[in-house]
């Protein structure tokens, strides 16, 4: 079976594949997409040659090249400066009024220093903690096969 053979099975029968077959087509897979992120680096290279060379303001741009237009679109990003945000805030409750209405705050806490806190901090604080799965991820490989 070939990886486009694979996009039109349907999934009872992929799932009654060998681990042989699965294994070989998950590693081809992984190429083609090592392999496309690779070209697709490449081509933005030149567009960004090509099209936004200089470029440095924010929104959107187009670019006409012959019966093609090229938008470009460079997207803001914003860094606040922690420190002077918490001395803003002290300064807006100072005045009397509430920071919520003017800045959101999302608390958060390490993983690491939750495991690493004394017994009553963290029974504090595990009310709030939720802990979801993220995505599974496969590795597959030929076992190692002891010797007799």
């Amino acid at each position: 079976m070939t990886l486009e053979e694979l996009l039109h099975e349907p999934p009872a029968r992929l799932d009654a594949l060998p681990i042989g077959l699965l294994a070989n087509l998950q590693t081809q897979a992984q190429s083609h997409l090592a392999q496309a992120s690779q070209i697709v680096a490449i081509l933005h290279g030149v567009f960004s040659r090509r099209y936004a060379a200089g470029l440095n303001t924010t929104g959107t741009h187009r670019r006409i090249d012959g019966d093609y237009e090229i938008r470009i679109e460079v997207p803001k990003n914003v860094a606040w400066d922690q420190a002077k945000l918490a001395a803003a805030i002290e300064t807006i409750r100072d005045w009397g009024e509430n920071p919520a209405d003017y800045v959101d705050t999302k608390l958060s806490v390490s993983e690491t220093s939750y495991k690493a806190w004394p017994p009553a901090i963290r029974d504090l604080f595990t009310p709030a903690r939720t802990v979801k799965p993220g995505k599974k991820k496969f590795e597959v490989a030929l076992a190692q096969k002891e010797a007799a």
